[in-house]
């Protein structure tokens, strides 16, 4: 019995193990396009909002260096959204190196999912409860009546604004545009648990290896992670992405799509429609 529970056990860290580096070696992400706040590649989204966005996301990054970012996909393909949205992040580099003050909002159609990804220096001005809570009331309800236009623009705005009031700046291209939000009275426990449920079982299986195998099993997965970033070497257009043509300022991310070498740690929220 003893030895079923450590043969379990190895095997559920090495699925793990595998699955993480796998995951980051061979994911491949669009290349940012040239209308650099957001990028649509469902052709969801109107000329008319996509030009409101970006004069929107230009002002908010000229008087704050912060990064406001929309990313339209089809899919994840079967990855955990808040894992694909964090390495997009991370290998486009939203936000610039020194304040890590970048924010992505990623929208899968096919899966219905959405996630709003933020960076470290804006976890003050957009804490994981407001940005759920501006998803499911300007947002999601939108979403679910088919009408993106709106939801996306609701949320853009909603985001842009908080950013720009930590900053202490006003922006003027807010100034015309109208949003209003409608209450969702559903219960997202569901969400919110499945969303908890994959970190548990890791946390559950690395406390069963410290108590059965003395921790081999974890540090054997740590030094296959070290290995492996050091192989992968610093980001580059292997990933699919493009150079500097939209007009992004560089940074630490190896020029990926041009942002400005901004990271996550993982912070903010995600649900579905």
């Amino acid at each position: 019995m003893k030895l079923f529970k450590k043969v379990l056990l190895i095997s559920s860290l090495l699925l793990v193990c595998i699955y993480s580096i796998t995951f980051a070696a061979n994911t491949k992400f669009p290349s940012v396009t040239t209308n650099k706040y957001i990028n649509d590649y469902t052709g969801t989204i109107s000329k008319n909002y996509t030009e409101k966005i970006i004069s929107i996301g230009k002002e908010l990054e000229e008087k704050t260096t912060a990064q406001c970012v929309i990313v339209v996909i089809n899919s994840t393909n079967n990855v955990p959204i808040e894992k694909y949205a964090n390495e997009l992040f991370r290998s486009w580099g939203i936000g610039t190196s020194e304040k890590n003050n970048g924010l992505l909002i990623l929208l899968a159609m096919d899966d219905r999912n959405w996630r709003v990804e933020v960076g470290k220096g804006l976890e003050g001005a957009v804490p994981d409860v407001l940005s759920n809570k501006i998803m499911t009331s300007y947002g999601k309800p939108y979403f679910r009546d088919g009408n993106y236009n709106d939801g996306l623009l609701n949320c853009y705005y909603e985001f842009s604004n908080k950013i720009a009031e930590e900053y202490g700046v006003s922006l003027t291209s807010l100034e015309n545009i109208n949003v209003s939000s409608k209450d969702y009275n559903n219960n997202n426990s569901s969400s919110n648990t499945s969303n908890k449920v994959i970190p548990g079982v890791i946390i559950l299986l690395i406390f069963l290896d410290i108590i059965l195998n003395r921790g081999r099993v974890c540090r054997t997965f740590l030094q296959m992670i070290i290995i492996s970033s050091h192989h992968r070497g610093p980001r580059g257009g292997g990933g699919g992405f493009g150079g500097g043509s939209s007009g992004f300022g560089g940074g630490n991310s190896g020029g990926n799509g041009g942002f400005g070498g901004g990271s996550s740690n993982g912070g903010g929220s995600s649900g579905s429609w």
